[in-house]
This record gives structure tokens, C-alpha cells and sequence, in this order.
């Protein structure tokens, strides 16, 4: 046996042969031991030492009337016991361990070897009792700290969200003759979808949706970034100066040339465009954005066609630009893919196909879109969701 133990042994036996044989067993193996021989003093010697084993007679009942064997069990969980008894039953054997025992020895049965491998498996059941212990309150104070952190985490997730929906323009806005709305669903507290609209000068607006790669804080900072890009060229505008970036292309160029340079190692899905209420056409270029953008004017809906690279990956990136004729009364509008999720299962061409149908049913209105959609009434949603609704009633 390991002469390291964490405690002394408390052997409790009123016949003192038995107590001197087990003591002297015990202690030839390196134990430190402590001898009592009645019911009541072991169990106060025990209470006192906190012994790491008991072993002897704990059948015994206690003045008080209760058991001792109880009685050490319910008053010291770190001992381990092994009753040591001649007089018991089987029935009283199983009870015994079924109530916390490490062993049952029957006394004239026991020998040195018997006593040597009880008293060790009684002592690694101690210990492994005691280890589970620590990992159970290591693990109980780990989960403890990240339960505090996740709320912080969830508090500046709160107040990250509050500060980006600051940053998106008001809906529904109107600009030009035209109504602007937009919509907006996280799949966590902060979206990776960014929707935002200014106006040009009279005749003139800008828009854009884009979808960044990923979720979260990271896709939802640089929603910022563009942010801060469209309101420096919106000033550049108030201010009456040239700016290279007047056309969907050339902006686009601009923010994959300036998201490069963040190296966020984050990629944007942008559908960008200018209205021109003056010349009724609307000018757009598309970088990755899918699905397509919808126009609905004359009783059709015809997705708007192009194609491009993502924003942020390529040097030297070149995004076509496309013009359509716009009628006195149209409606535009404009998805990230997030919505493919929400969706019935099915090809790709199929829920273009759903969208189209719903994007003709709503008439230009968003809040009856989102509703025929289903979006008030859907949580957890796998990926962010953006709608961008441009319309004019004339």
C-alpha cells in the first residue's frame, strides 16, 4: 500500500484484539493510525482528525440512536469506510455499500493481504472521489467565468447593435420622388448585412446593399468602414467637388481597393446603384451580389442582369456597369442571399422563382413582402437577412 496518505486512518473496534491486529497491519505498511473503542468516541475522534479512512465495527449505534456508519458517511463525505464486522447478515453486507461503504470485511476471514488490498481500493476511491470533486468546482468556476463573460459579450453585442442600426438610414426615407425602405435581420446581434441610400443632388440617388462574409462583431465592423467611405463621398458631394467614384462602378473599384487595404480578410457581396429621376434610368454595377436584383414596372418582374467579382480579394478588380429605363411606376429590390435560407427547400432557380412571385405580389411595398416572407416570425436564422425596397407611385 502507499504509505503517502492524505490523512491518518481511525480504526473504531471495542475488542482490542481486533483494533491491535488491524492496527498493527496498518502501521506495517506505513499508515499513520488512531484506535478507539466505542461507537461515540470514534465518531468524535473522527469528527476531530477527519481521517481519510474508517474502518471497524460501524454498525454500531450512537448514544444519540443513530448509526454509525450513517452518522460518518452524512458527517465526513471526504472519508472512505470499510466496515469490519462477524455478526452480519448478507441483507446487511449490500446495505452497507449500497450506502456508501467502500468494503465489508468479516473478521475472522481477514488476513494482512485481504486488509492490504481493501484498505487501497478504498483509499483510490477516495481519491478519485476527491478528483472528480476538484474538476466538478474547477468546472463549475470555469463555467462561472464564461457565463459572466458571455453576458458581458452579449452587453456589447446590445450596445454594438444599437450603434449599427444608427448607422442605417431611416425607413422608410424619401429622396428624389422615391420611397426608400429596408430591412434587417441578424442571425446574431450584430449583422454582416449593410443597407444604406443618399441623395446626389436633385434627381440623383445613391444606394447599395451589401453582404459580408461571415457573421458577427468582424463582418459588422466593416459595415462600418462603408459607412464611413459612402459619407465621405456624400460630403465630397454637398461640397460640389469632383469625385472620381460619381458610378457604381467606380465606386465599387474604390471600396474593393480601400477594403483591401484594411486586410479584414473579409469579402463583400454588393449590389450598388444611381437613380436618376431626371433621366428615369436607373445605373448599377454588381459585385457577387445574389440573387439577382428585381425590378417590378409594367405588370413584370425582370431580375436585373450582372455579374462581378467580391469585393476585397482581387487587385485591380473592374466592375461592368448596366443601365435600365425606368418607368413613371416602379418598385426595385434588392436581397442578400440570407433570404435563400428561409425559403422552401429547392433549386436555386425555384426560389428565384419564389422571390420573383412575391416581389410581384407585395406591389412595391416592403412591410407586406417581409410579411408574405414570413421574417416577423422567424428567429435564429442561419445567415443575415437585408431587404432593400425602392419604389415610385407616379
Amino acid at each position: 500500500m502507499n504509505a503517502a496518505t492524505p490523512g491518518p486512518i481511525l480504526v473504531i473496534d471495542a475488542e482490542q484484539s481486533v483494533a491491535r491486529r488491524l492496527n498493527d497491519w496498518l502501521r506495517a505498511d506505513g499508515f499513520e493510525v488512531v484506535v478507539a473503542d466505542g461507537a461515540d468516541s470514534g465518531f468524535a475522534v473522527a469528527r476531530d482528525i477527519r481521517p481519510a479512512l474508517v474502518l471497524g465495527e460501524l454498525g454500531l449505534t450512537l448514544a444519540s440512536g443513530s448509526q454509525l456508519l450513517r452518522s460518518l458517511l452524512h458527517e465526513l463525505p471526504d472519508t472512505s469506510v470499510i466496515v469490519v464486522t462477524e455478526t452480519a447478515s448478507l441483507d446487511e453486507a449490500v446495505t452497507a455499500l449500497q450506502e456508501g461503504a467502500s468494503d465489508f470485511l468479516i473478521k475472522s476471514l481477514l488476513n494482512e493481504d485481504i486488509l492490504r488490498v481493501s484498505v487501497q481500493r478504498a483509499m483510490e476511491r477516495r481519491n478519485l472521489r476527491l478528483e472528480n470533486r476538484h474538476y466538478r468546482e474547477m468546472l463549475e468556476q470555469t463555467n462561472e467565468r464564461l457565463q459572466h463573460s458571455l453576458q458581458l459579450l452579449e452587453h456589447d453585442q446590445r450596445a454594438g447593435r444599437q450603434v449599427q442600426n444608427r448607422l442605417l438610414p431611416p425607413t422608410p426615407h424619401e429622396s428624389n420622388g422615391l420611397t426608400l425602405c429596408h430591412f434587417t435581420l441578424p442571425s446574431l446581434y450584430l449583422s454582416g448585412d449593410f443597407v444604406d441610400y443618399f441623395s446626389l443632388g436633385p434627381g440623383r440617388t445613391a444606394f447599395y446593399l451589401a453582404d459580408v462574409s461571415g457573421h458577427g462583431a468582424s463582418s459588422a465592423f466593416v459595415t462600418v468602414f462603408l459607412k464611413a467611405l459612402t459619407n465621405r463621398i456624400r460630403r465630397q458631394f454637398e461640397k460640389r467637388t469632383k469625385v472620381s467614384t460619381l458610378s457604381p462602378g467606380r465606386m465599387l473599384q474604390t471600396m474593393n481597393d480601400e477594403l483591401r487595404e484594411l486586410g479584414t480578410g473579409k469579402h463583400l457581396a454588393v449590389f450598388f446603384g444611381v437613380i436618376d429621376t431626371n433621366a428615369d434610368v436607373l445605373n448599377y454595377a454588381i459585385a457577387a451580389h445574389y440573387p439577382p436584383p428585381m425590378l417590378y414596372q409594367d405588370g413584370e418582374v425582370t431580375q436585373l442582369p450582372g455579374q462581378g467579382l467580391p469585393l476585397g480579394l482581387f487587385p485591380e478588380a473592374r466592375f461592368d456597369e448596366h443601365q435600365v429605363s425606368l418607368s413613371r411606376r416602379f418598385s426595385l429590390l434588392a436581397l442578400s442571399d440570407g433570404i435563400l435560407e428561409v425559403l422552401p427547400a429547392g433549386e436555386l432557380a425555384a426560389k428565384e422563382a419564389v422571390l420573383r412571385a412575391e416581389a410581384a405580389a407585395a406591389g412595391g411595398e416592403l412591410d407586406v413582402l417581409v410579411e408574405r416572407l414570413g421574417l416577423q416570425e422567424v428567429r435564429d436564422v442561419p445567415d443575415d437577412i437585408a431587404l432593400l425596397m425602392i419604389k415610385r407611385d407616379e
